[in-house]
């Protein structure tokens, strides 16, 4: 939907922008006021000058500083302290830190004096402690008056400050209410965790196997730029086993995923392949051990044909030496994925979203890895598309082959899976079983938040 807006705007004559433009102003002017779930600051004004904007509402009317009168700068000052924010008022700001770029275009938005306050994931990016910060200071916010409105991943911030909840799934509300009344929802439920709809095979008798890990990840700690996105996360896959990592959005399951595969160095810990540390090297010498990832999105490359995307994955097993019929184990796969079969020569980028991931998760098959790690495979796919796929995983699994999966829909993942481990916040919160994971209850608050109620 965004890209397609873009896209209307785009297509707008220079008067029809400028026309978009003053209605814009106009909603402003009129009490609305948004920041953006990626922060949109002016990067070369100083944190003080782009609060400054805010309180001029849209009217500059020529250089910012001549207009921005002594008393303007103490109230841009006194709503930076309200926020938060504790830098230097010169600073560019596009020299914050992640956590303060969010405090300050929040300073910016209320120096619009709104009585409605629109907030696009605040939370995004944010470490604990700073999201403790944030729910209390839009509590604050709301007990002035002006009306918050919320759109947000973190349903532990959500359940924690709303008044009111609406919930969205495809486009189309399914739920609205209080808090309590809507964590209980079976509709939101199903949602969140799965269900309906959506169906997983488990195994038919409990997996037994060796019992020494494949892989293990020790007090892994890993994240972007100076915040942790996971920190002291431990687990361990077998030989032959599905372990399933579960959580929201914004547990730290694809960063745990990119860590061990060498695509972000870990901050400190150890990742364990076949009894050999890993976590040092790059992600090609990751996959040359033995690890293929399967990424979130699918990342096949469009222009290429369906054949040569799966041919890609083989590589790394092409060298002095090395030998195997390529044919023979790409005629497997497509039996395996027969909607492959007849788009063979076509471009990738031409697929279906199904048929990518299917695409996807072959081109992994063919490096014939020591565990297949698979990110998000069901994002994104229509119910009858993902019950497809997730009965070919079974089959893989019942094959005997190694499987760590992140998979939002929590129910379908625990069916398929042996073991699990529940992520919130960036740390483990509960491990064990799948069955027994299934009926835990820090899974259900792992994905919609604690019980406690908004003050």
């Amino acid at each position: 939907m965004r890209d397609r807006i873009f896209g209307i705007v785009s297509s707008l004559s220079l008067r029809e922008r400028v026309d978009l433009a003053h209605v814009g102003n106009l909603v402003a002017r009129a009490g609305i006021a948004r920041t953006y779930q990626t922060t949109k600051l002016f990067g070369t004004l100083s944190v003080l000058d782009n609060v400054l904007i805010g309180l001029r509402r849209g009217r500059l009317g020529g250089l910012l500083k001549p207009f921005a009168s002594e008393p303007d700068r103490k109230i841009a000052s006194s709503l930076l302290a309200f926020v938060g924010y504790r830098g230097f008022l010169q600073t560019p700001a596009g020299e914050l830190p992640h956590v303060d770029r969010r405090l300050v275009e929040i300073a910016r938005a209320l120096a619009m004096r709104p009585r409605v306050l629109l907030l696009d994931e605040p939370a995004a990016g944010l470490m604990r402690a700073d999201k403790e910060a944030l729910k209390a200071l839009l509590r604050r916010i709301a007990d002035l008056g002006i009306a918050v409105i919320l759109v947000e991943h973190d349903m532990g911030l959500v359940m924690g400050i709303s008044d009111h909840v609406v919930v969205l799934d495809a486009g189309a509300p399914i739920a609205a209410g209080s808090a309590s009344d809507v964590r209980r929802d079976p509709r939101v439920i199903a949602a969140y965790l799965g269900g309906g709809e959506m169906r997983g095979r488990p195994r038919r008798a409990p997996w037994t196997g060796p019992g020494d890990a494949i892989l293990a990840a020790l007090k892994l700690t890993a994240g972007y730029g100076a915040a942790p996105a996971i920190e002291d996360v431990g687990f361990e896959v077998r030989p032959g086993e599905v372990v399933v990592l579960l959580g929201a959005n914004g547990a730290g399951k694809s960063t745990t995923m990119r860590a061990v595969s060498g695509l972000l160095r870990p901050i400190v810990g150890d990742v364990i392949l076949d009894d050999r540390k890993i976590d040092g090297l790059d992600a090609h010498r990751v996959a040359a051990r033995g690890l293929a990832l399967v990424p979130e999105g699918r990342q096949v490359f469009p222009e290429l044909s369906v054949a040569d995307n799966i041919r890609l994955g083989a590589f790394l097993r092409k060298g002095v030496g090395k030998t195997f019929d390529e044919e023979a184990e790409m005629a497997a796969l497509l039996a395996r994925f027969p909607r492959l079969k007849d788009r063979l020569e076509s471009r990738a980028g031409l697929l279906s979203g199904g048929e990518q991931q299917m695409l996807a998760i072959a081109r992994g098959l063919m490096a014939k890895p020591r565990i297949l790690l698979l990110d998000e495979p069901s994002l994104g796919l229509a119910p009858a598309i993902i019950n497809e796929l997730f009965d070919v995983l079974a089959g893989l699994r019942d094959e005997g082959v190694t499987i760590l999966l992140v998979d939002q829909m929590a129910a379908l993942a625990l069916a398929l899976a042996d073991r699990g481990y529940v992520l919130e916040s960036g740390r483990i919160v509960a491990a064990g079983p799948a069955t027994a994971l299934a009926q835990d209850s820090a899974l259900e608050a792992a994905y919609l938040g604690r019980t406690e109620a908004a003050p």
